[in-house]
Parts: structure tokens; sequence; C-alpha cells
């Protein structure tokens, strides 16, 4: 109830204010000092967020760009070469009233939201409300605050959900790569953590995403059906990674498959990039473990559940070596997702990988 209303106050205000301040579109600075980029969601979303920042890059190649996002998961942009700093956000009203301190008056050139809380529009209204940018299907009851409306791309890929509000800002177009670097030190923390076997071949397993979209994940029966054989027919070691809400699924493989090393929940978001820089390959569902692989160029085998398809969250460019394997749709639509996944055919699953690794010149046995 408390909720709802500072809802509506909130909305009835800035209506209010609207009507004062309209958000008039002024005119696109050719060479904007400063852009301040919004990106508050998701690490899978900030991970989409990096194509669209690497097209303002290109586009503004002396621009200081400023990334505001989640203050728990901010390592994805941390990891941008494109960002030059990123500010913590949070839903308490102190990180709101940073923002406005901060940029009180030095006002950026260029306000663009990208995967943000429809909340965060009043606040990017309040810093320039005359180039603020946003896709109207994520500004909610708040999009008459925006100066630059974008519509949604009907039918492409997740990422053009970004790259197409960058490019209405100036930025280029068509450009569609994710980008995350990993650091030198946790590169070398890696060797010191895993020196037994880091230096061996190794393919990353990630065991599933969040519970949410569980019908996306890849059964366990299907694991140690594939596991066995990739150990037979060759040298590879394999492990396994994941979040918490994955551990009772690499428990189950690492019993039936006792010489897995079991990393889920055992390393960071920063740890398991650098992991994926080392990997001969990782065979993943749609999480966001398999969008790390596809922005760090790890070979990945994607196992993709038709409801979450290639064409809008696969990988942009095969040129490193990635491979689909996409459940088809029933003849019959079905609302009742959960199960499916164990009808994707083992041995296309084998010959997808036997690609891959041949591909890296891993040797394989039979």
């Amino acid at each position: 109830m408390w909720k709802r209303l500072i809802q509506f106050l909130t909305e009835a205000l800035f209506r209010m204010l609207a009507w004062v301040f309209p958000p008039v579109a002024g005119p696109l600075p050719k060479n904007p000092k400063l852009i301040l980029v919004f990106s508050t969601t998701g690490i899978g979303d900030a991970l989409f967020d990096t194509a669209a920042i690497r097209s303002l890059r290109i586009a503004y190649p002396h621009s200081r760009i400023v990334v505001c996002a989640h203050r728990k998961r901010s390592s994805v942009m941390m990891h941008d070469p494109d960002v030059d700093e990123v500010v913590p956000y949070g839903k308490a009203p102190t990180y709101a009233w940073k923002l406005l301190w901060r940029f009180r008056r030095t006002r950026p050139d260029l306000v663009i939201l990208l995967r943000s809380n429809q909340e965060v529009v009043p606040l990017a209204y309040c810093i320039n409300r005359r180039v603020l940018f946003g896709g109207e299907w994520r500004s909610g009851n708040f999009r008459h605050l925006l100066s630059y409306a974008v519509g949604l791309p009907e039918g492409e890929h997740i990422l053009r959900h970004g790259t197409v509000i960058a490019e209405a800002a100036g930025g280029r177009r068509q450009f569609s790569k994710m980008v995350y670097e990993s650091k030198p030190e946790e590169l070398m923390g890696l060797e010191e953590r895993f020196a037994e076997w880091i230096n061996s071949p190794f393919v990353v397993f990630q065991t599933g995403g969040g519970r949410t979209l569980s019908w996306r994940n890849w059964p366990v029966e299907s694991y140690v059906r594939t596991i066995p054989w990739l150990t037979e027919v060759s040298d590879l070691k394999i492990i396994l990674t994941g979040g918490k809400d994955n551990e009772a699924t690499a428990a189950a493989i690492e019993n039936l498959c006792p010489w897995v090393i079991n990393l889920c929940s055992k390393t960071t978001l920063e740890e398991t990039a650098a992991l994926l820089t080392r990997a001969s390959m990782l065979v993943s569902t749609d999480t966001g473990v398999m969008h790390l692989g596809f922005s760090v160029g790890c070979p990945t085998l994607a196992l993709l559940h038709h409801a979450s398809p290639a064409a809008v969250f696969g990988p942009t460019d095969l040129n490193d070596g990635h491979e689909v394997i996409e459940l088809p749709k029933p003849l019959q639509p079905t609302s009742e997702l959960h199960g499916e996944m164990d009808k994707i055919p083992d041995e296309e699953v084998r010959a997808a990988i036997m690609r891959i690794l041949k591909r890296r010149g891993i040797p394989l046995m039979g």
C-alpha cells in the first residue's frame, strides 16, 4: 500500500514537472565531453549493454563515458575498456542524491538509458532533460520524460535493445559484439589458485541458470551422459561452474562423475570470466555465463530452448567458433516449458563438441 502511494505521488510529481519543464529535445552535440549511461539491471543485461557502449565509444572516441551500474553487479562495466568510470547505484535515495550532486554543475552532454529500471528515468530527467535517450518499452509510466524516445526493435537480437538506443544518440550503427576483458591480476590469481590443472586443456560445463527460468536448464541426466563420453574420447579435464541455484545439479553430477572439478558457487564472476579465457570450450544453456563466454571469445556450445531462440539470444558472431543447438518448436503450442530440454539429442551435442574441439586442435580418441 505504502509503495503504491509513493509510486503514485512520484508519477504525479513528475507529470507536473514535465508540464512546467518539458523534456524538449535539444541539438545533439558533435563532440560530447561527457556521456552518462545507465545500466542498472542484471549481469547478463550489463553484458548486452557493453555492445551499445562500444558503439558510443567508436562514434565518440574522445568522450568521457561514465556508467551508472547496479552496485552489486557493476563488475561487468569495470571490465569494459570503453568505460572511463563506474558509478554505483542502488534503491536507497542516497544514491540518487549523490548522482544529482555529482552532476549539478557539469551536466552530461548525453544521458542514455540502456537496461535500467523505470524508476531511474526521473533521475536521468533531472540530470539533463534535453538530451535524454531511452527505450519507450523500458520507461513504463515515465516515458513522457524522455526527450528522445526510441521504439522497440521487433524480432531482432536482444543486443539491439541497447544498440538501437545508442545509435539514436549518434553511436556507430549495427555494432553487435559484447565486451569483457579480464584484468592481468585476475589471470595471475587464477594461475595461483588452480595451479594443479589450469595449464591442462579443460572444458567448462555451466550447470544452469537461476530458478526463475529453470525450464532453460539442461537436466542432470544429459550431463552425466555427455561428460563420461567426453572423458572417454579425450584427456580433457571437466570443470563445473554455476551459482547457488545450481549447487544441487552440480552435486548430482559430481556424485555420478566423481572425477569432475566442481567449482559451483566457488568462483566469483571475475574468476569465472578469467577461467573462460583459458578454457578449450564452454557448454552452456541460456545463462549469463553463456553470454560471458561470447564476450571473452571462449568457443561456446549454446544449448537453447525454443522459447529462448538463437536468433534472439544466441551468438552474434560465429567467428569465435561458437555453435548452437536449438530445441525445435513443438507442432502444437504448449505453455508447459519444463522438461523439454532433455529432448536435445545426445548425438547432436557430441558432434558439436567434437567440431569445436577439432577447430581448437584438441586431439580426440575414437
